[in-house]
C-alpha cells in the first residue's frame, strides 16, 4: 500500500473530481485539518487546508472490473460506486472497500465544502497484477498478537476503578466530585429548574429540623428531595433518624411506603443516612406481609437494598419470613409476587456478593447475577455505584485483591463459565465499577452540553465495545433508560457532524448486534427515531435495524411471521440477526407471561402455521449445516464474526426448543434432526475452539454452545420424555446417534466418530436406574447398537460393554450379546480370510481386523471385567461354540500375535466352566503360544472331543510339532515320563500316525527317551505302534497378525475401487438344441418343433381376435438399428 494521491480540494458547484493515470485500488482516504502539515519531514512547505470544520461528503468512483469473472458480469458504461464520508474535524482516516474485482482511474467528490486536503492510500493495478491476482498461492497465515489495553483506560486493573472516571470529570471546569455526579444522574435526579439555579449543583438538603415544627413521614420526605450533603455530621444525621423514629405510627400501607421510599432515597447517599435510620427506626413496626402488599412499596424496597448496610440489616428471620408469607397469600398479584421474589433474590446475592469480596471459596454465581439485576435499574446501578465507592469496609475489601494482568471475564451471558476463579470475579467487579462510573461522568458531560469531554468519553466507551470482557458490561449498562435516550438524542441532531454524533452511532450499531439489547422498548424507539442523513450507519444497515426493531415493537406474531420464513442458505449476517432477535422476543414471552405458550400456540394459528418446536428444528439443521460447511474437510470461506453468529443463533435456537420441552412434543422426525445437527454441531465447536484460538468471542460462544447442547440431549433421553405419545424420546436419540455416527458430513470421519461415540456416553445412563431404558430403549436399537460397537477401538469398545452391562444388570444380557457379536464377526473374518481369494492389500485389512478383535477379547478379560467375560463365555453356549471356532481357525491358519497369546493364556487358565471343544482348543493354543511346551498337554488330550475327527486331526498335528520341538532339546527324567505318558495315551486311542513330525525327530526323540528312562518297557511297544505321515506336507511359516495397518494412496484406491475383470460372453445354458444343425430346409427351419422361440401357432380366429384390439394396432416399430462403422469410409476389397 502506498501513497496514491495528494490534494487540496477545491470544488466547483460542490463538485470537485480526481483522475488517476492508471487503475488504482483505494485503501482508505485520510482527511487532515486546516494547518496540519501531512509530510512535515520530507516536505515541509505543505500546509493541508479544510475548511469547513466538518461536514458530509459523498464519494463515487468508477467502478473498472479487473478478473475475467468481473468482466463477465461488467456493470453499465462510467457506472459510478457510492460511498459517504463525515467528517467531524481532526485527522481522520475512512477506510474505503472496494473488493477485488474491481479498480478505479475516477474519484468524485460532492459536498458543501469550501476546500479539502486529502491523501489517497491504496495500490496500483495493472494489467499483469489482475491477471496473477487470479492464480492462488498459499502463504501461511500471519500471526497477529492482540494490542494490549492501555493501562490508562483498564479499570479491572487499578485498585482504584474510578480513576478514569475522576479523570474525565477533571476535564469540566469546576466539576463536582463524581459521588455527587452519580447521585445527581442515576439516584437523586434534579428539577428543570435546579439545572438553571447559579448554585447548581451544590443544592443540598437541610434536614436540620425544628423540635416545635410539626413533623412527619411526608416532611421527612420532603427534607430530603435533593441530596444531602457528603460533610454532614452524624449528629445532625441521627437527630433527623430520631424525628422518623418518633413520626412512626400504627403499621399501615401508606407508613411502609413511606419509610420504603426514604430509605431508598438514603441509600446512594452519605453511608451514616442509612446506619442511623436502620438503627433508630423499628423496621418491625412498619413492615409486614399486609402493609408490603403494593408492588409500589416492594419496588422501593428492592432500590434501597442495592446498598449493602439496607440489604445486610434486611437480611433477618423476620422480615423474610413476612416476605414468604406475602408470596404465599393467595390474593397477592403476579406482578408483586415477581417484586417479592427479586427483593429475596438480591438481599440473599449481597451476602454472597460481600463474603465472595474476601473469599476466594465464595459463591461467584450468586455475585454476578446481583451484579447483573443491578445493572437493569438506573436507581438500584447508581446506589450499588455509591456503596462500592463510599463505604469504606467494601473499598478495603477489594483493595485487598492483587492485581492480576488479565481482562475482564465474560460473566453477563445466559450460561457461566463451569470455573470462575476468584480472580476473575475481582477483575470483573472492578472493570463494573470503572465503566458504571465512566458512564455517569458521560451522562453528566451530555447534560452540560460539553461536546469535548463527551466525544472523549464516549470514545472510551467505543473502544470498550471492541475488547472481549468489557464489551458486555458496556452494552448491559447501556440499555440503561436515560443512557439509550442520550444516544437517541445524540444521533437526532448531527448536522453537520459532530465525533460525539458519528460516535454515539457506531455505539448504537454495535448495540444492535445483541437480540436481548432490541426487547427494550426505549432501545427500539431510540432505533426508529433515526432517520437519514446518518454520519456512520449506513442506508441498508439503519433499514435492517429499523426492521428489527419494528419485529421487536410488534411483538410475539411479527417474531412468529418472521421464524415462519424459509431462508436461503447459507444464511446472511442481517438474516441471523433478524432470527436472534424473533427468537428472544418468544423467550421474553415465554418467560415474564405464565400462559406463554399458549400465546405463541395462538400466534401460530392467527399466522396460519403448526409445529413450532418443529420449525425452530428446522431452522436449527441449516444453522448447523452452514456451521458445517465452515468445518468441513473442504471448507468455504469464513470469517470470525461470521461463524460467531452462527454459534450465537445456535445456542438461541438450542435454549428455546429447551424451554418449550417437553411441554409442546416433537415429532420423531424433528427429534432425530435435532439430534443429528447437534452432533454436528458439537463436532463444529471443537473446530472452532482449534481454528480460532485468538478469537476470544468464537470460543465463548461454541463453549456456550456445548453447555446448553449437552444438557438438551440429556433431558430428552429422560425415561419419560416422548417424541409422540407412544415414543420414547431417548430411543429417538440413541438410534439417531448410533446411525449419524458413520455419516460426518463432509468432515474428518475419526473425528466425527469419536464426537458421536462421546454423545453416546452421555445420554446413556451409568447404572439401571431405570427399567426403561433395559426393557423398552437399548431392545429396540440393537441392530444399530451392534454396528456402532463394531466401530469402536478395543478399549472404547471394553469401556463400552462395562458401562451397558452395569445398565443391563443381568436382566436382558446386553453384554453378552454384544460379546456373541463380536465373535462371530471375528469368525466370519477369518472364513474370508481361508476362503476368499483377495488382494494383498485386503488381506491385510482383514488380518488388522483379526487382530483388533483379538485385542478387545484379551483387553476384554483384564482384571476389571473378567469375571463377567468368564461368566458369559460359560453360561452362553453359543459364545463357547463361536470361540473354540475362532481359535481353532487361528490354529489352522497359522495366525500369531502377543495379544492371543495374553488371551489364551487366561481363558486356560480358568476354563473350568467352558465346554470341552473350547477347553481343548484352548489347550492346543497355550502348545502353540507356549512355545510347546509340554506342562498339561496330557490333561489337554482328555478333553479331545470324540464326535469331531477333525479335533482329533488337529490334535496329531499339534503333539507331532510339540515332540518334534522337544527332540532338538534336553530331556529331564520328569519330561520323558510326561512324553512316554503321551505316546501311550495315543496308542491307547488307535491314534498312532503323527503329523508335524519327521521321522529322523522321532528316532531322535526316542533316543533321547532311552537315554533318560532306559528300562522303561513302554518305549518298545510305542516304538512298534507310532508311525509317522509319510504325505505330511511342510510346516507353513506362522503369520504374524499386524498391530497396525499403514497403506499408501494407491492401495486404498485399490481397496476401495477394486480392478474389475473385462466382460465376456456367457456361456449357453438354454436346452433348445442347435436347429440350424438339424435341419435341411428353410422351411424346415420354420416347421421344426424345436425352434420354439421362432415361431407361434394360432388356434381358430386367436389373430384376428388379437388384431382387432386396440393395444395391437398401435405402431410399435422402431428405428434401425445402426453399426458402430455404418457411414466410415474405409477400404475397398
Amino acid at each position: 500500500m502506498v501513497l496514491l494521491h495528494w490534494a487540496t480540494l477545491l470544488p466547483e458547484s460542490s463538485i470537485a473530481a480526481v483522475r488517476f493515470t492508471a487503475p488504482i485500488r483505494v485503501h482508505f482516504i485520510r482527511v487532515f485539518p486546516t494547518g496540519a502539515r501531512p509530510f512535515e519531514q520530507h516536505s515541509p512547505d505543505i500546509v493541508a487546508c479544510t475548511e469547513p470544520d466538518a461536514f458530509f461528503l459523498d464519494v463515487f468512483f468508477n467502478a473498472q472490473p479487473t478478473t475475467a469473472e468481473s468482466k463477465e458480469k461488467q456493470r453499465a458504461t462510467n457506472a459510478l460506486v457510492p460511498t459517504s464520508i463525515a467528517y467531524a474535524g481532526g485527522q481522520v482516516d475512512f477506510t474505503v472497500d472496494m473488493g477485488t474485482e474491481y479498480a478505479t482511474r475516477l474519484m468524485i467528490v460532492k459536498g458543501e465544502f469550501q476546500s479539502v486536503s486529502m491523501a489517497i492510500y491504496g495500490e496500483v493495478i495493472s494489467e499483469s497484477t489482475s491477471e496473477a491476482s487470479v492464480a492462488y498461492e498459499s502463504t501461511p497465515l500471519p500471526h497477529v498478537e492482540p494490542i494490549p489495553l492501555s493501562s490508562t483506560i483498564d479499570p479491572c486493573n487499578m485498585l482504584d476503578p474510578s480513576h478514569l472516571a475522576k479523570r474525565l470529570l477533571s476535564l469540566i471546569p469546576d466539576s463536582p466530585p463524581l459521588a455527587l455526579v452519580i447521585r445527581l444522574m442515576f439516584c437523586l435526579k434534579p428539577s428543570n429548574e435546579d439545572w438553571d439555579l447559579p448554585e447548581f449543583p451544590y443544592l443540598h438538603a437541610d434536614i436540620q429540623v425544628d423540635k416545635d415544627l410539626f413533623f412527619d413521614l411526608d416532611t421527612a420526605l420532603s427534607c430530603t428531595a435533593k441530596p444531602v450533603r457528603d460533610d454532614v455530621s452524624y449528629e445532625v444525621l441521627s437527630a433527623f433518624a430520631s424525628k422518623v423514629a418518633e413520626a412512626v405510627g400504627p403499621k399501615s400501607s401508606n407508613q411502609a411506603y413511606s419509610v420504603a421510599k426514604l430509605l431508598s432515597i438514603a441509600a446512594p447517599q452519605h453511608p451514616d443516612m442509612a446506619r442511623t435510620l436502620l438503627q433508630q427506626v423499628d423496621l418491625t413496626a412498619v413492615f409486614d406481609a399486609r402493609t408490603m402488599d403494593d408492588e409500589v412499596t416492594l419496588l422501593r424496597l428492592l432500590d434501597a437494598v442495592a446498598n449493602a448496610d439496607i440489604a445486610r440489616h434486611l437480611n433477618t428471620r423476620w422480615f423474610l419470613a413476612e416476605l414468604d408469607e406475602l408470596s404465599a397469600s393467595p390474593t397477592t398479584e403476579k406482578h408483586t409476587n415477581t417484586a417479592v421474589m427479586r427483593l429475596k433474590t438480591r438481599i440473599s446475592h449481597w451476602a454472597a456478593f460481600e463474603d465472595a469480596l474476601s473469599n476466594s471459596a465464595g459463591d461467584v454465581h450468586h455475585s454476578v447475577r446481583m451484579l447483573k439485576d443491578v445493572g437493569l435499574e438506573e436507581f438500584a446501578m447508581g446506589t450499588w455505584l455509591e456503596t462500592m465507592l463510599n463505604h469504606p469496609n467494601l473499598v478495603a475489601k477489594l483493595e485487598e485483591n492483587p492485581i492480576t494482568p488479565t481482562l475482564p471475564a465474560q460473566l453477563l451471558q445466559s450460561v457461566l463459565p463451569t470455573e470462575i476463579k476468584h480472580g476473575d470475579l475481582i477483575a470483573f467487579i472492578r472493570a463494573y465499577i470503572g465503566v458504571a462510573s465512566v458512564l455517569a461522568v458521560w451522562a453528566w458531560t451530555d447534560s452540560l452540553g460539553n461536546d469535548d469531554c463527551r466525544a472523549q468519553t464516549l470514545a472510551i466507551v467505543r473502544l470498550w465495545q471492541n475488547v472481549d470482557g468489557y464489551r458486555e458490561i458496556v452494552n448491559h449498562l447501556l440499555l440503561l433508560r436515560q443512557l439509550t435516550r442520550r444516544l437517541e438524542w445524540i444521533t437526532t441532531d448531527n448536522i453537520p457532524p459532530r465525533k460525539s454524533g458519528i460516535l454515539a452511532e457506531q455505539i448504537l450499531a454495535d448495540l444492535t448486534q445483541e437480540p436481548d439489547a432490541i426487547l427494550r422498548a426505549d432501545f427500539v424507539q431510540t432505533i426508529l427515531s433515526l432517520n437519514p442523513p446518518l454520519s456512520y450507519i449506513a442506508e441498508h444497515e439503519r433499514l435492517l435495524m429499523r426492521k428489527i426493531a419494528l419485529v421487536a415493537d410488534e411483538g410475539i406474531g411479527a417474531a412468529i411471521d418472521d421464524l415462519k420464513f424459509n431462508s436461503q442458505h447459507p444464511l446472511s449476517p442481517r438474516r441471523l440477526r433478524t432470527i436472534r432477535v424473533s427468537l428472544a422476543i418468544v423467550r421474553r414471552e415465554l418467560d415474564l407471561d405464565p400462559e406463554g405458550e399458549w400465546r405463541i400456540l395462538e400466534a401460530l394459528w392467527d399466522e396460519n402455521a403448526h409445529g413450532f418446536v418443529d420449525r425452530l428444528v428446522e431452522i436449527f439443521r441449516g444453522v448447523a449445516d452452514d456451521l458445517n460447511a465452515h468445518f468441513a474437510c473442504t471448507p468455504n470461506s469464513s470469517t470470525a464474526t461470521l461463524v460467531e453468529q452462527l454459534f450465537r443463533t445456535a445456542d438461541d435456537l438450542l435454549g428455546l426448543i429447551d424451554q418449550l420441552t417437553p411441554a409442546l412434543l416433537m415429532t420423531t422426525r424433528a427429534l432425530r434432526d435435532l439430534t443429528c445437527r447437534i452432533a454436528d454441531v458439537l463436532a463444529c465447536v471443537d473446530g472452532a475452539l482449534a481454528g480460532y484460538p485468538s478469537h476470544r468471542g468464537v470460543a465463548v460462544a461454541a463453549t456456550d454452545v456445548r453447555q446448553i447442547a449437552l444438557g438438551l440431549l440429556s433431558k430428552l433421553s429422560e425415561p419419560r420424555v416422548y417424541a409422540e405419545p407412544s415414543k420414547l424420546g431417548a430411543e429417538v436419540v440413541l438410534r439417531s446417534l448410533l446411525e449419524h455416527a458413520t455419516n460426518p458430513s463432509g468432515r474428518d470421519p475419526a473425528s466425527h466418530f469419536l464426537q458421536v461415540s462421546a454423545l453416546v456416553e452421555h445420554v446413556l445412563p451409568e447404572t439401571a436406574a431405570d427399567d426403561i431404558w433395559v426393557t423398552s430403549v437399548l431392545p429396540s436399537v440393537l441392530s444399530e447398537l451392534g454396528a456402532f460397537f463394531r466401530l469402536l477401538e478395543a478399549r472404547k469398545k471394553v469401556q463400552f460393554v462395562e458401562r451397558l452391562v452395569k445398565v443391563d444388570d443381568g436382566v436382558i444380557g446386553l453384554g453378552e450379546w454384544l460379546l456373541l457379536e463380536e465373535v462371530k464377526h471375528l469368525a466370519e473374518t477369518l472364513e474370508a480370510l481361508k476362503h476368499q481369494l483377495m488382494s494383498r492389500e485386503l488381506e491385510l485389512v482383514r488380518q488388522h481386523q483379526v487382530f483388533l478383535s483379538l485385542q478387545f477379547l484379551s483387553e476384554l478379560v483384564s482384571p476389571a471385567m473378567a469375571d463377567w467375560c468368564i461368566e458369559a463365555i460359560g453360561s452362553v453356549p453359543e459364545i463357547s461354540q463361536v470361540l473354540a471356532v475362532c481359535l481353532r481357525m487361528l490354529l489352522d491358519m497359522h495366525l500369531e500375535s502377543v495379544v492371543l497369546e495374553e488371551l489364551t493364556k487366561v481363558l486356560d487358565s480358568r476354563a473350568e466352566t467352558f465346554e470341552p471343544s473350547l477347553k481343548f482348543v484352548l489347550g492346543l493354543s497355550r502348545l502353540r503360544t507356549g512355545k510347546y511346551e509340554l506342562g498339561g498337554l496330557l490333561d489337554v488330550l482328555k478333553e479331545l472331543p470324540e464326535e469331531d475327527e477333525g479335533y482329533r486331526e488337529m490334535m496329531r498335528y499339534e503333539v507331532g510339532q510339540t515332540l518334534a520341538a522337544i527332540a532338538d532339546k534336553e530331556l529331564s527324567a520328569e519330561m520323558a515320563q510326561i512324553v512316554l505318558g503321551v505316546l501311550g495315551w495315543l496308542v491307547e486311542q488307535g491314534m498312532d500316525t503323527l503329523r508335524g513330525i519327521s521321522a529322523s525327530s522321532l528316532s531322535q526323540l526316542y533316543a533321547k527317551l532311552e537315554e533318560t528312562a532306559p528300562s522303561d518297557s513302554k518305549l518298545d511297544s510305542i516304538k512298534v505302534s507310532i508311525r509317522v505321515d509319510d504325505d505330511d506336507a511342510m510346516v507353513p511359516a506362522p503369520t504374524v497378525l499386524p498391530d497396525t495397518l499403514s497403506l499408501s494412496v494407491l492401495d486404498l484406491e485399490n481397496l476401495l475401487h477394486p480392478m474389475v475383470s473385462p466382460p465376456s460372453t456367457p456361456k449357453g445354458t438354454s436346452n433348445t438344441p442347435d436347429i440350424l444343425g438339424i435341419v435341411t430346409s428353410p422351411t424346415g427351419l420354420l416347421r421344426s418343433p424345436a425352434a420354439t422361440g421362432l415361431t407361434k401357432t394360432y388356434a381358430n380366429n386367436d389373430f384376428r381376435v388379437l388384431r382387432s384390439s386396440p393395444t395391437a394396432r398401435l405402431n410399435t416399430s422402431r428405428l434401425p438399428s445402426m453399426h458402430v462403422d455404418v457411414g466410415i469410409p474405409g477400404p475397398l476389397t
